[in-house]
């Protein structure tokens, strides 16, 4: 539900969607267009992804404040300031921000001149304006031309002027008529004075940022039709040039629209991936939630979940094996017998095992890494099992000649880390080793992960377990030998 807030000396309508905790999007709108156009559903969606979403009604569209129509009390820049004075009424130092048709503009003038309030920039279905550009399509520019506006104060009437003129914008293929409709019902219920939203195109003031893009550090998102008719894809591609490493994602045969439903499960996964801070901040806002619930290990498969949908680069992705375990195998020649991988991933560590000889068991509490690996790895050796650390099978106990532990019990809260411990240890077989590689801390208990100290790495001996050499420099690197049996071959 809407509050109205008050910025920058007026009243505007506001709505949002997930936790406040949660990095912020904030939806700047197109011209004359309320918030109901930026979709609730797809609002929920990025929500889902652990985004704290904020739409808004602009000055002369929905609740939002009104002026009299052809006179605006306000200009451009006004929009821009109302933009981050939302961001302070939330308390949000920093945001993503998306506009989208004359937002994607407002956002523009927020990158150039407020970088140090952007966390990101995505911009959809907009222009930097300026010579040289595609021009609209002859059908917009007639309908512009030659549109008769309706009698402002007859909702249905103003209805089926929007829904006209969305049927211009919008491509064949994906306008529908029935959904456009009820949105422009929406709009039209909740708007003051839906003549003042005209107001949008008498806007003056803000200078244009075309030849300041190059600026822009910010890390850009540009999606757009590629059969926009109000800005051809031309504009996208000349965006794109014009902003440093910025990241062009065209909807094919899309108009000038927010995306369609049927592109969501593209474009949802890619603004969550642009906005995800890397997976590895996406992890400490799972674990942060798993560990409230309880729950120590619940967010290992919903980060591998999100990097395979793409919502977050792949979590943990290495091509090839662990640098710590390569050195430590190049170092010593061995006998290959049954080795373990614990809380294996994309399986890297397991295949270079497997590679050497080892009958290799590998196994992660989430299924979702578990089915990557064996997708990644046709054909291998290797066992790939969803198995629980905290809980092992009881066939793991004891079976095997080598046990690799690479990053796995630092990732568990130092609350569970004596269990965890102690597990990895009895899986070690009679006159087996226990490789045991860790980052080295800096104090900071943030996490995850929560980087061992020396003592948590001594902890791994005992129970017949004992110290062959401890390692460190930028991480840990231990080793533990379980003595032989009577009658164990060493």
């Amino acid at each position: 539900m809407a509050e109205i807030l008050n910025v920058n000396g007026v009243e505007l309508a506001v709505e949002t969607f997930g936790e406040r905790r949660d990095p912020a999007i904030l939806l700047i709108g197109g011209g004359a267009a309320a918030m109901d156009w930026w979709d609730a559903d797809l609002c929920r969606r990025l929500a889902a992804g652990m985004r704290f979403v904020i739409r808004y009604d602009s000055r002369d569209t929905g609740q939002s404040v009104h002026y009299p129509p052809g006179k605006p009390g306000y200009g451009f820049p006004d929009l821009a300031a109302d933009a981050l004075g939302i961001l302070d009424a939330f308390g949000v130092a920093r945001a993503h921000v998306a506009g989208i048709s004359m937002g994607g503009t407002v956002a523009q003038q927020l990158a150039v001149h407020h970088p140090d309030r952007l966390l990101s920039l995505t911009l959809l279905s907009t222009t930097a304006g300026g010579p040289g550009l595609p021009s609209m399509s002859a059908e917009v520019t007639e309908f512009f031309a030659t549109a008769t506006q309706p009698d402002w104060a007859d909702d249905a009437a103003v209805v089926e002027y929007l829904v006209d003129a969305e049927r211009h914008f919008e491509t064949p293929e994906y306008f529908d008529e029935d959904q456009v409709r009820a949105l422009a019902g929406q709009v039209v219920a909740r708007s003051k004075n839906f003549a003042s939203a005209q107001n949008h195109a008498f806007l003056e003031g803000g200078e244009p940022v075309r030849d300041r893009l190059g600026e822009i550090e910010l890390p850009t998102l540009i999606i757009h039709g590629t059969a926009d008719p109000m800005f051809p894809y031309g504009h996208a591609e000349a965006l794109a040039r014009a902003i440093p490493g910025a990241e062009l994602l065209p909807l094919n045969g899309v108009g000038h629209q927010l995306p369609p439903r049927s592109w969501w499960d593209t474009v949802v996964p890619a603004v969550l991936r642009h906005t995800s801070g890397g997976w590895d901040a996406q992890a400490d806002r799972l674990a942060a939630r798993s560990l409230e619930n309880g729950d120590p290990t619940g967010w290992f498969d919903r980060l591998y979940s999100a990097g395979v949908a793409g919502e977050v680069p792949m979590p943990w992705d290495r091509a090839t094996a662990t640098p710590p375990l390569v050195d430590w195998a190049g170092e010593r020649t061995f006998e290959p017998g049954r080795a373990v991988v614990v809380g294996c991933g994309l399986g890297a560590d397991a295949e270079f095992l497997a590679r050497l000889g080892f009958t290799t068991t590998a196994f992660d509490i989430s299924p979702t890494a578990v089915d990557t690996a064996r997708g990644r790895h046709p054909g291998s050796t290797v066992d790939y099992r969803v198995a629980d650390l905290l809980d092992p099978p009881t066939e793991f106990i004891g079976a095997f000649d080598l046990v690799a532990e690479i990053f796995t019990v630092q990732a568990m809260p130092r609350t569970h880390r004596a269990v965890a411990t102690a597990n990895v240890r009895r899986l070690v077989a009679p006159g087996g080793t226990l490789l045991v590689i860790a980052s080295r801390g800096d104090g900071d208990e943030s996490g995850p992960p929560w980087p061992p100290t020396r003592e948590e790495i001594e902890a791994f001996a005992g129970d017949g377990l004992a110290v062959v050499r401890i390692e460190q420099s930028d991480r840990w690197r231990a080793e533990f030998r379980r003595q032989a049996s009577a009658g164990t071959p060493k």
